[in-house]
């Protein structure tokens, strides 16, 4: 299941050259962002990305400090228009009808997967509360089951000070915004069934919790 991503020719010799080369270096020193364990996804293997969601900036961030782009299953009102349409899949998003269980979106992420892309969900379905989670959707469960491919947890911490629900401007934040990566989660003999799914979904939120108790043990020992 190994492969080249697809990456659309915009996205591929504009946007992905400017972002990498220009914008995402700054973006992660404006905004004070140290990650922890980003290496596990330096592999040519597809994987599902897992992350908590508390702001809009998550996707971007995520961007910010991944090696390559990331496909990530986004609202689809963020697609209406056209030229947002085109913008945002040039930009390797997939939208979401999340007014429902979207088989459409969840099964195109599912041939990205199959391409060899590196897909990002946020499992929660929609932003949490600023220092809380939500229930996680059943959706990760049916790409783990279907793909059978490893799953990366991981805990965005502070990502509220830059953009929240209460301000919707950008601010400097006073602390460091952590993003922390957990090691690949293999899922052996998965059942493949609504009851299944949940109990993936609930096992990647747990390990996505687990991280969240370790950034003061590691923002003591720096990051990058």
């Amino acid at each position: 299941m190994s492969g080249s991503c697809r990456i659309k020719p915009f996205g591929k010799y504009v946007l992905k050259p400017l972002w990498f080369g220009f914008v995402a270096p700054i973006f992660r020193k404006l905004f004070k962002v140290k990650v922890f364990n980003s290496e596990v996804l330096k592999t040519s293997q597809p994987l599902i990305v897992a992350a908590n969601h508390r702001s809009y900036i998550d996707p971007p961030l995520l961007n910010a400090v991944s090696p390559e782009p990331l496909v990530f299953l986004a609202k689809k009102e963020l697609f209406e228009g056209r030229l947002k349409n085109w913008l945002f899949r040039n930009m390797n998003a997939i939208p979401v009808d999340r007014s429902k269980a979207d088989l459409d979106a969840l099964n195109e992420a599912l041939n990205r997967l199959r391409e060899g892309c590196k897909v990002c969900i946020f499992p929660e379905g929609k932003r949490a509360p600023e220092r809380g989670f939500l229930k996680p959707k059943p959706g990760v469960g049916y790409l783990v089951a279907k793909a059978k491919v490893p799953v990366v947890p991981v805990y965005i911490h502070n990502s509220t000070d830059i953009l929240s629900r209460d301000n919707k401007k950008f601010r400097i934040p006073k602390n460091d915004v952590i993003v922390i990566f957990g090691n690949p989660i293999r899922f052996e003999d998965v059942e493949d069934s609504i009851k299944g799914y949940k109990k993936i979904a609930d096992r990647i939120m747990e390990e996505i919790k687990k991280l969240s108790l370790k950034v003061d043990e590691l923002r003591a020992g720096g990051g990058t």
